[in-house]
């Protein structure tokens, strides 16, 4: 049976067919206007040639009116059969959607509204999908921002958002260019050694050099290599890669503008940049008074720069002269504040001031001197050795840039890239590689240095008030429609010189990630059912037993990542059968079909097993004389346990080729013998 939209299609292409039996060229290669629809609207009395997409088409006998609509604004157009003559009979064939060029003369309607009384008309694309009237779609931004196109063509505050993006990178160029003689320079995308920040990057492979690289996750590096090279200011506006999660804030593909300048410090950069927001807000919005968030933030004036220490003991009340380290980790523990890698005082100073102080700065404020720890490519304090010369800048709550006096001593950069080496075999996946030939180019000599990285996506949030990062993103990063077949290896290959952690090792690693006690419970459940369902395959108990106990490790604490941030973070090193199998569990999540054994009975063993203990809940005696028939009856009964899927259920039993009475016999059995 067609549907609505192939009927609508076929409709069109039918009318399309007319036009071109009528000598219309539906498609032609070119139309020249004499104005945009705004500068024709301040036209009234002079004949214009515009062009635009046809919103709507309204007949009045021998009257069509049409909305038309540019880049710039919209217009209503009048096509009366007596001054189109021939040419009318085209206009009963448009459709919203379509592309016109009209020629005309501006006019004032009878209802006031200005119009182009046109003369000639000129069909210059045909649409072949209805041009939908309310966008139904505006609700469910995953749809949205998949189809942005007519996201823009239904809602004009996204192209808003976007123009405000366009102009925010041209004005950015014409004040570091214009005003601070700056050059704006390229560096690689594709890196035989990723660095310039802490981030964890993408790989790929060249196959014309036979080698692997790295999509860049900062110009840092090469950007010095030209101030070396005897470039004194220089910037670049640059596509970054960071493999890690996706957020309100965060996206793997982002733009950032980094900039550096020869016999400068610190402190000029942050005249520079506080200089760079208030031309950005005068020219958005001629005011430097915006609103961020539900705050009314003034940026004249200059801003305060406030130390992290002084930071930490003005809105939170710690003296850190005060604090040992011991009682520097209990501040972090009442806070529930975690860190990556090994304790460092550095460390733990960065994560207290990241955490509880940062929301708080609203007003413009520069945040200075920071621990050395978190700064590896910052110059050490000229008064303080454990502190570095680095900036950030804060407004609303929200971070804004990063920026640094430099290093510029290569025997000083190595030993930063030394303890970032250290950090790396402490588990820090973030932390950077040492570059070998970065520090030869510094040991040809370097000049003092500043230098700043801003994200161009979080600018353009910030000045917009938009507090959606695929909101200024034209075409934000989205998991394909198309579902890619999962290609693993033979098992025994994986499990080659391969050993599990024990099963404590792994218990323990559930209980940091997840403090829920039903959680917890339902992850072991599962981990017994695989275990069981193992013994009775024939397969490998250990691994199986694993992938039940871990499949839901990060649903508590990343519940929009789950089970992304498991897979690609934080069971790395885990064999791969067991992240796929945890990948398979979730296809709606990861894209990836349920075709492996394991993944099969882990997607069977998952829902049924809450099911059955939200069950055992309800009987005195728990699974001891649970039957068949009471869970199956609770699966019908739509109320109880409302969150668990009766389809997944169903089927996971289909995977596993089994009967569901089979399924739930085999977990009443396994879930008994454990109580």
């Amino acid at each position: 049976m067609a549907s609505r939209l192939d009927h609508s299609r076929e409709a069109k292409l039918e009318k399309r067919k007319k036009m071109e039996q009528m000598g219309v060229n539906p498609h032609p290669h070119l139309y020249k206007t004499t104005h945009t629809i705004a500068e024709a609207r301040k036209n009234e009395g002079k004949r214009v040639g515009i062009a635009g997409r046809v919103l709507a088409v309204r007949e009045h006998g021998k009257v069509v009116f049409i909305d038309l609509r540019d880049q710039t604004a919209s217009i209503q157009v009048m096509c009366r059969e007596d001054d189109l003559k021939k040419n009318f009979g085209t206009i009963g064939l448009l459709d919203p959607g379509d592309f016109l060029g009209v020629s005309g003369t501006v006019v004032i309607s009878k209802s006031k509204e200005i119009t182009v009384q046109t003369t000639s008309v000129e069909v210059l694309g045909k649409s072949l999908r209805p041009l939908p009237s309310t966008w139904q779609g505006i609700d469910d931004p995953e749809t949205r921002y998949r189809k942005r196109y007519l996201d823009m063509i239904i809602n004009p505050e996204v192209k808003k958002v976007l123009d405000a993006r366009w102009l925010i990178e041209k004005e950015i160029r014409r004040y570091l260019q214009d005003e601070h003689n700056f050059i704006e320079v390229e560096t690689p995308v594709l890196q035989p050694l990723y660095g310039g920040t802490n981030a964890r990057p993408f790989s790929t492979h060249m196959n014309a050099l036979d080698s692997d690289f790295y999509l860049r996750i900062a110009p840092e590096l090469y950007l010095k290599r030209l101030i070396i090279g005897g470039y004194e200011r220089i910037f670049e506006i640059a596509r970054n890669f960071r493999n890690e999660g996706i957020d309100h804030t965060h996206q793997p593909e982002f733009t950032m503008i980094e900039w550096y300048e020869a016999y400068a410090d610190y402190h000029r950069m942050m005249d520079v940049t506080e200089g760079l927001v208030k031309h950005l807000a005068k020219k958005l919005h001629n005011s430097l008074e915006i609103q961020v968030g539900d705050h009314m933030v003034k940026l004249s004036g200059t801003w305060p720069r406030i130390t992290m220490k002084d930071a930490l003991k003005k809105f939170e009340k710690i003296d850190l002269d005060k604090l040992s380290d011991k009682e520097l980790e209990k501040e972090l523990q009442v806070r529930s504040i975690e860190l990556t890698g090994s304790f460092s005082r550095g460390k733990a100073i960065f994560a207290l001031f990241d955490k509880t102080v940062t929301p708080k700065l609203i007003q413009p404020t520069w945040i200075i001197d920071y621990p050395k720890e978190v700064s590896p490519l910052s110059k050490q304090h000229r008064d303080n050795p454990e502190l570095v010369e680095r900036f950030e800048g804060y407004i609303g709550g929200k971070e804004i840039c990063d920026g640094w006096s430099e290093v510029t001593d290569g025997v000083e950069q190595r030993k930063r890239f030394e303890v970032e080496q250290q950090h790396m075999r402490e588990g820090d996946e973030e932390a950077q590689p040492l570059d070998e030939e970065f520090i030869e180019a510094m040991e040809y000599g370097m000049p003092p240095l500043g230098g700043i990285g801003i994200g161009i996506d979080r600018l353009v949030m910030f000045l917009t008030n938009t507090w959606a990062i695929r909101e200024v993103i034209a075409f934000p990063t989205l998991r394909p429609l198309v579902k890619q077949p999962v290609k693993t290896p033979p098992l025994s290959k994986q499990l080659e010189n391969f050993h599990l952690p024990s099963r404590e090792e792994s218990l323990n690693l559930l209980k940091k990630y997840i403090k829920n006690n039903a959680l917890l419970h339902h992850s072991e459940m599962v981990a017994h059912a695989m275990e069981s369902y193992a013994k009775e395959l024939g397969e490998d108990i250990e691994l199986w037993y694993h992938t039940g106990l871990l499949h839901d490790l990060d649903w508590e604490m990343y519940p929009d990542e789950h089970p992304n941030k498991a897979i690609l973070e934080i069971l790395k090193s885990y064999p791969e059968a067991m992240l796929t199998a945890i990948a398979e569990h979730a296809p709606d999540r990861t894209n990836t079909q349920t075709q492996t054994l394991l993944g099969k009975f882990l997607f069977a063993c998952d829902e049924l097993s809450g099911l059955m203990h939200a069950a055992s809940l309800m009987r005195p005696n728990g699974f001891t004389d649970m039957e068949v028939s009471s869970v199956k009856k609770k699966l019908k009964t739509k109320e109880f346990a409302k969150n668990v899927s009766r389809e997944d259920i169903q089927h996971g039993v289909e995977l596993i080729g089994k009967t569901l009475e089979d399924h739930i016999q085999f977990l009443i059995k396994t879930f008994k013998d454990r109580t």
